[in-house]
């Protein structure tokens, strides 16, 4: 990832530990979608004759693979959440 825009020259991380809020949203949103995929699976397995080990055995890579491809989309939530509520400082620029 760029240090700098190269349009406008914001800094990306604009202080020590920028992205912890970035990982909050990409642990809260991947926990979200499990539970969205996994409940309505789990109430539809249950009255059917899979054994609930398949079900683990299949759900296995979500907790892999969503954070993966949620980590660019948390970032910039997370920086225009961040512009939002602290408005770029003219000596932030280039």
């Amino acid at each position: 990832m760029y240090d700098r825009c190269p349009v406008c020259g914001w800094r990306f991380e604009r202080e020590e530990g920028y992205w912890t809020g970035a990982i909050a949203v990409n642990m809260t949103v991947t926990a979200l979608l499990i539970v969205i995929i996994l409940v309505p699976v789990a109430i539809a397995l249950a009255t059917s004759q899979i054994p609930v080990l398949e079900l683990m055995i299949a759900s296995l890579p979500l907790p892999i693979v969503l954070p993966l491809l949620f980590f660019r989309h948390a970032k910039s939530f997370w920086m225009s959440f961040d512009i939002m509520m602290h408005p770029v400082e003219p000596d932030e620029l280039r």
